[in-house]
């Protein structure tokens, strides 16, 4: 491999894709027929979260060099963020015949029937990718789903070497032990909404410790503060000092959760309001997440795709909304009540005041369904483990059709027509 691809996968895993990028395409300027080159952009588009570009680049190495197992598994890999699954078999099929056993092979194809919820058979792939620490960690997401958390929890610690989690920190791991005397660092990690999903055992991490300092996303220090006094909330770690940490995703497993009857489930988050009597029942929706991350292409839709809602009469629809797409909110004359909201605690008290949230995968379900808020969750059809049974009051409303959202919008409007104010809610023309 030249200099210029090796700059380019090192400045690739240092995040500067912009770099990156420069350089993998002066190495292909420099030789048109380069495979790993073609492989190597293609990686740096999908990291861009350009997944045209990266199936043409991963296309064109895999052209160029028969066989070449590495850029089919990115290709799979690439096929599997954007919902095709079927596809991404096929390219499995063909990366495990030039490479028999290999372990990313297995796992993509794991993720592909994932994907497609045949869950016997992405059990399978992962078991024979054996220990590789991809293939454990999602086997765990897999028993999650079952409610299997006695082999599920710690198969999810596998994300702690695949996410580099907890790179860094000083002192030890805690272990789950109490310790009265010391203090306990809570590290965040993943996304804000698994961080509101766990903040519910803040408070016990606080009966077993003298003190808990939690390392809050910004956008959430604010809301989680007023969780418990006890709690010292910080977003830097600049002057903060600490015995033991845990990284949060870790706290079921540390606490001893085995079965998901022991999952605190009563809402802890900004406690709703009271309901009160109005004319038109007030919906919060909510369509599309951080376009960062990596599913977001499959977790995330168009404002159009609720249009079959929003003809529903009847109703106070308002935007949860906040970024890139705003714009769709705007083109449909919907309230934005969220566009003066500093952070999280000023979006609890917007959803405090709503009689049911409809929304994408993102953080605004997690904290709705912490708060006690009727919560619809549009899910793709593999849907995640988070919302079968670690909140009360979702509902979810999940595909039928992996990429078609007919299904969960039409799940959604019955779970309008069914709640007290439905017979007020009726569709429109």
């Amino acid at each position: 491999m030249g200099e210029r691809l090796q700059r380019a996968l090192k400045r690739l895993r240092k995040g500067d894709l912009a770099t990156a990028e420069r350089e993998a395409r002066a190495a292909l300027r420099a030789a048109p027929d380069d495979a790993v080159a073609h492989n190597v952009l293609g990686l740096v588009l999908a990291e861009q979260r350009d997944h045209a570009g990266a199936v043409s680049a991963f296309s064109d190495a895999i052209r160029l060099r028969v066989p070449f197992p590495e850029a089919l598994i990115n290709l799979a890999m690439v096929c599997n963020r954007t919902g095709r699954h079927e596809f991404a078999l096929r390219v499995c099929d063909l990366a495990l015949a030039a490479s028999p056993g290999n372990a990313l092979a297995l796992v993509n194809r794991g993720m592909a029937w994932k994907g497609l919820r045949q869950l016997a058979e992405a059990k399978r792939a992962f078991e024979l990718a054996g220990a590789h620490p991809m293939a454990r960690f999602n086997l765990g997401h897999i028993l999650l789903l079952e409610d299997d958390l006695e082999r599920g929890l710690p198969l999810y610690e596998e994300r702690r070497t695949v996410l580099h989690t907890g790179a860094g920190l000083r002192g030890r791991a805690w272990t789950g032990d109490a310790r009265p005397e010391e203090t306990l660092l809570v590290a965040p990690e993943q996304g804000l909404g698994d961080f509101l999903l766990m903040s519910r055992f803040f408070a016990t991490l606080a009966d077993r410790f003298a003190r808990v300092v939690v390392h809050s996303p910004a956008p959430l220090a604010r809301l989680v503060a007023t969780l418990d006094p006890r709690l010292e909330v910080v977003t830097t770690l600049a002057r903060s000092r600490w015995d033991a940490w845990a990284p949060i995703m870790s706290l079921p497993l540390l606490l001893g959760v085995r079965r998901l009857e022991d999952v605190p489930t009563a809402p802890w988050l900004g406690a709703r309001l009271p309901e009160v009597p109005r004319e038109r029942p007030r919906v919060g929706i909510n369509w599309a997440g951080n376009p960062a991350f990596a599913y977001d292409a499959v977790r995330s839709t168009s404002l159009d795709t609720f249009a079959p809602l929003l003809a529903i009469a009847g109703v106070e629809w308002v935007s949860l909304h906040r970024g890139e797409r705003e714009h769709e909110a705007e083109a449909r004359g919907l309230a934005q009540p969220l566009r003066e909201a500093r952070d999280f605690l000023d979006t609890a008290a917007v959803l405090r005041g709503l009689d049911l949230v409809v929304s994408t995968e993102t953080a605004i379900p997690n904290l709705s369904a912490a708060m006690g808020v009727p919560t619809c969750v549009l899910c793709v059809k593999d849907v995640d483990w988070r919302w079968t049974g670690w909140y009360r009051g979702v509902t979810v409303c999940d595909q039928d059709v992996p990429g078609d959202w007919s299904g969960p919008i039409a799940k959604a409007a019955a779970v309008l027509a069914r709640r007290r104010f439905g017979a007020r809610a009726q569709p429109g023309a």
